[in-house]
């Protein structure tokens, strides 16, 4: 070692030991997880990017530290519509309604921080095929769902789903066992029970003279719930009921046994894809006819613009034939959400879409009002549905964004919810009369607010 060597021992020693001291503190000032927690200094002046926090010393100085903002969980939604099989002629639409709720959602900023994540899964219509989805949705960690479209197959995947944790909202369940269903309060719904349905169908059909009427309807709870309701509420004859069994379907049978009874009226309940067969025989049978002698009812089931073209039968036949369904008063929410229905899509939204677009709403606005979890959504959906500062979409998330305290009352595409509590069961319905025009398409005559109003 030579003298020049010595000389500088010291001062190296030095400089190594500062360098310690420097790695340390870099190491100590925090990694990836305190990124957004950054602070610069200027001079005297100190700024944060993050919340502040202000602590008092036991020399009684105060000093000014960082914290990461509080977030809550981000949202994952899934969807279980059907978007083949029966009920097809719906599902795809609703779902396209849903999806629209997600993105105007996420271009207001998301909730909770973060975008919503919204994966669709098929019910297919199909007990079987729907559970399997189900499961799905359960191990892939959702907290709400937007479905099941069909009262029957909801009912098939309930058990597991609430029995999960996971949410479920309805677009199109009108079962009147919704009402007092065991689900832990994790079940909602946007469409009205079809306790109220039947009394509207009865109405209808009063006021049109119907007599000795003949139904024919679903063996599910849809089919028989709304039979039921009918049943409860028409003054005039029923001469048969008539259930079928949409996966052992026999449409001769099913026809002939209605033509032995002599009605003078048919009412039927049932979807597009069943419903095609059976309508079929009863034209070759005569119990559909030219001369519009027997005339047909329906519910909202068959409200489909594409459903007498599938007969392969002449539009003719069903020209003026006459149903009802959950309606929606025009307001501006309900204008906007056309608009943006047929800008997304290119067309006119279809049946129980703006009751899907508002469920998803619902759970949106629920998850940012609370923790993102699905207790803290389920706790929040009633309060957001009613009783607030009236606002729609963006805006109602605009409001909870600033406070998510803020007591907001959303009103949705299809008119007002308000939850009842205890039930899930929105708190108000309208209904529409609609009818098949000349060339097999549908037409909205009269939007009724009561059965009174149908006439």
């Amino acid at each position: 070692m030579n003298d020049n060597l010595k000389r500088w021992l010291p001062w190296i020693a030095v400089a190594a030991v500062a360098i310690v001291v420097v790695i340390i503190i870099a190491v100590n000032s925090g990694g990836d997880d305190e990124a957004a927690d950054t602070t610069t200094t200027t001079g005297a002046e100190t700024t944060t990017t993050a919340a502040e926090e202000t602590t008092t010393t036991s020399s009684g100085e105060e000093t000014t530290t960082t914290q990461a903002p509080a977030q809550g969980e981000a949202l994952k939604l899934a969807s279980l519509l059907p978007i083949t099989g029966d009920l097809s002629a719906f599902g795809p639409g609703m779902a396209a309604a849903v999806e629209l709720a997600v993105a105007e959602a996420n271009g207001a900023g998301g909730v909770q921080g973060a975008d919503v994540t919204l994966q669709g899964f098929d019910s297919a219509t199909n007990p079987d095929a729907a559970q399997a989805e189900a499961a799905k949705i359960i191990a892939e960690g959702f907290q709400a769902e937007v479905g099941a479209a069909s009262s029957g197959i909801s009912l098939s995947v309930l058990p597991d789903l609430t029995g999960s944790g996971v949410l479920m909202i309805s677009p199109s369940n009108t079962s009147p066992q919704f009402t007092d269903v065991d689900s832990g309060g994790l079940y909602f719904r946007t469409a009205p029970s079809d306790a109220l349905q039947g009394e509207y169908t009865a109405a209808l059909l009063e006021a049109q003279g119907a007599s000795k009427v003949g139904v024919i309807f679903r063996q599910d709870s849809y089919g028989e719930g709304l039979a039921q309701a009918f049943k409860d509420n028409f003054g005039g004859e029923i001469v048969i009921e008539v259930p079928y069994n949409p996966e052992e379907l026999d449409a001769a049978t099913i026809v002939t046994q209605v033509v032995g009874a002599g009605p003078e009226s048919i009412l039927f309940i049932g979807f597009p894809e069943t419903g095609v067969p059976i309508h079929q025989e009863a034209f070759k049978q005569e119990l559909l006819k030219a001369d519009q002698s027997i005339p047909w009812f329906y519910t909202d089931g068959l409200l489909d613009d594409t459903f007498v073209e599938s007969t392969g039968l002449d539009a003719a036949l069903f020209a003026g034939f006459t149903g009802t369904a959950p309606g929606s008063e025009e307001s501006t929410a309900s204008t906007q959400f056309a608009e943006r229905y047929a800008a997304a899509t290119g067309g006119e939204f279809t049946l129980f879409a703006p009751q899907s677009y508002d469920a998803a709403w619902l759970v949106i606005l629920a998850a940012q009002a609370s923790d993102g979890t699905t207790a803290g959504i389920q706790s929040q959906m009633v309060a957001v549905s009613k009783g607030g500062e009236k606002c729609i979409a963006e805006e109602c998330l605009a409001l909870l964004a600033q406070d998510p305290a803020t007591d907001i009352d959303y009103v949705g595409a299809s008119g007002e919810i308000d939850f009842k509590d205890g039930s899930g069961d929105p708190g108000s319905s309208l209904y529409q009369v609609w009818s098949f025009t000349e060339d097999g398409s549908t037409q909205q005559d009269l939007l009724a607010g009561s059965p009174s109003d149908i006439g």
